[in-house]
């Protein structure tokens, strides 16, 4: 029996504009980064975010731009981490026959279960942000309309 061709993620890349996260310290000298993007990569279990913002000096002058990377093993301010938290996909790599590595540390048990309810956990959050979001953008259609004359 000839096995059938298979292709599975194996990293997923989500960008965001970004308006009123607060200003962080650049990590490589003096100064702050004003955020204004991020790009958030996730592979497996493990995940970094490309941040992109606007500089400014100690003394507060605006310099251009700036970036800098958070690995999965840095420090990540509180509101970047809740904020891949609440991008992470839906659907992660670990399966029962993926090639060595892929997916190490997802699956204890080794029989593919505990990546499952990994996924499914996430999903449920995701679609728990998605329904308060389509509610929210009811109230907003119906506040609009009733404003119509």
């Amino acid at each position: 029996m000839t096995k059938q061709p298979s292709a599975t993620p194996t990293c997923q890349t989500i960008e965001l504009h970004l308006t009123g996260y607060p200003d962080q310290p650049y990590r490589w000298g003096d100064g702050r980064i004003q955020p204004t993007r991020v790009v958030i990569t996730t592979l497996n279990d493990r995940r970094m975010a490309h941040l992109y913002g606007t500089w400014s000096s100690p003394t507060g002058e605006i310099s251009g731009h700036a970036d800098q990377l958070y690995r999965h093993d840095d420090t990540w301010p509180d509101w970047l981490t809740a904020l891949a938290d609440e991008h992470q996909p839906a659907v992660l790599i670990a399966r029962p026959d993926a090639p060595e590595g892929l997916g190490e540390g997802t699956d204890p048990r080794g029989d593919g279960v505990d990546s499952l309810r990994a996924q499914l956990a996430t999903a449920q959050k995701q679609v728990a942000a998605w329904n308060d979001r389509i509610r929210d953008l009811t109230a907003m259609i119906r506040q609009h309309e009733q404003e119509q004359p």
